[in-house]
């Protein structure tokens, strides 16, 4: 674990930046607060949010519909108990590499059955990391290339971090299902639905896999970091971190994180999930010290939102970045029929601001 004294530059959330160890990531934790490791992209992260914005109404209903019909709570489980079978997915680990393949080769499975003529592509984007992150991409209907004035937005993102960490050490197991294994097995479904029925979106439309969140966002930061040099623009982000978890006794609440995000994309996308889910919909503050991979696009100024199992301050999984985030808890409380719900988010999400052509 020589890795541990390498010197980084770690923020905090809500703190000034300060030189650390890769060690104190580990210390950091154990005291309950988050950070972002800005080491390599301190350009990157000058806070200021996205410009103003709005948003269309929902005209893709009977679309969302119909692609939600297929969701499968059987294909989220199977996934997710493959996924926490690793020791742990640590960014660092030869797990973490492993588990990261294991996930290409799932969406690689999806994009081989696709319809003929659905426009797909798959990524690997490496890091200065070991794992890498996974990204599948919907290209547009109008070509790589388009430029249809039609179009307004951007290309539409999906995210959700793959690793997980025990916050004892880093490596003991962590099985992470709910954080982010939920999140992971979440929108992995939402794209299977979606390349099964064929989805040709407008605008591109892209499912991120993030390696590292919990090392400091580190995958999201390099891949925000490229597509600022390449200028590539966004046109809305949407993180999924941590999708079904219920504590015993609570009513299932799908939640929009309402700190640190666009505030008039997420009031949009909260009637989107009234419109397409059967979930109650609320939204709830994040801890001061805690944020995911929306906040690396947030800070690059694209406009981003957070959904997630319900709010952290009162139902918060006790069992997350222990070996007992599992999928088998007592009392029912691992629910893929509220992370179905999110999965229907997630196609509303990109079916209505990617577009349908037929």
């Amino acid at each position: 674990m020589s890795d541990l004294h390498m010197v980084r530059l770690l923020q905090a959330f809500g703190a000034e930046a300060v030189w650390m160890t890769e060690g104190d990531k580990l210390r950091l934790r154990q005291q309950g607060l988050g950070f972002i490791d800005i080491t390599d992209h301190q350009d990157l992260h000058v806070c200021h949010g996205s410009a103003q914005s709005t948003w269309p109404n929902l005209q893709y209903q009977d679309k969302v519909t119909s692609v939600t019909k297929v969701l499968s709570k059987d294909n989220m489980k199977s996934n997710l108990e493959s996924l926490t079978s690793f020791h742990n997915r640590y960014y660092r680990s030869e797990f973490g590499i492993k588990s990261s393949r294991w996930l290409y080769n799932q969406i690689l499975d999806i994009i081989f059955a696709a319809p003929p003529g659905v426009p797909l592509s798959i990524e690997t984007f490496t890091h200065t990391f070991p794992q890498p992150s996974v990204i599948a991409r919907f290209e547009p209907f109008f070509g790589r290339s388009s430029h249809n004035t039609e179009i307004a937005l951007p290309r539409i993102i999906v995210g959700a971090h793959q690793d997980s960490a025990n916050y004892r050490f880093p490596l003991l197991p962590a099985p992470g299902a709910d954080d982010d294994g939920s999140g992971t097995v979440t929108i992995l479904e939402a794209f299977r639905a979606l390349v099964q029925s064929g989805f040709s979106p407008e605008r591109p439309v892209e499912f991120h896999w993030y390696a590292g969140e919990e090392g400091g966002l580190l995958g999201s930061q390099e891949i925000v970091s490229e597509y600022k040099q390449l200028n590539k623009e966004v046109g809305a982000m949407i993180q999924f971190d941590m999708t079904a978890y219920v504590p015993k006794g609570e009513v299932p609440v799908l939640t929009f994180i309402t700190t640190d995000v666009d505030s008039n994309l997420t009031n949009w996308a909260k009637a989107l999930a009234e419109e397409c889910s059967t979930s109650v919909v609320g939204g709830a503050k994040l801890f001061a010290s805690a944020g995911s991979d929306h906040v690396s696009w947030r800070r690059a100024g694209f406009p981003v939102i957070c959904a997630t199992e319900g709010d952290p301050f009162r139902t918060l999984n006790p069992y997350i970045h222990t070996s007992e985030d599992k999928i088998d808890l007592a009392n029912g409380e691992f629910s893929f029929e509220h992370a179905l719900e999110l999965a229907k988010v997630a196609v509303g999400f990109v079916i209505e601001l990617g577009g349908w052509v037929e």
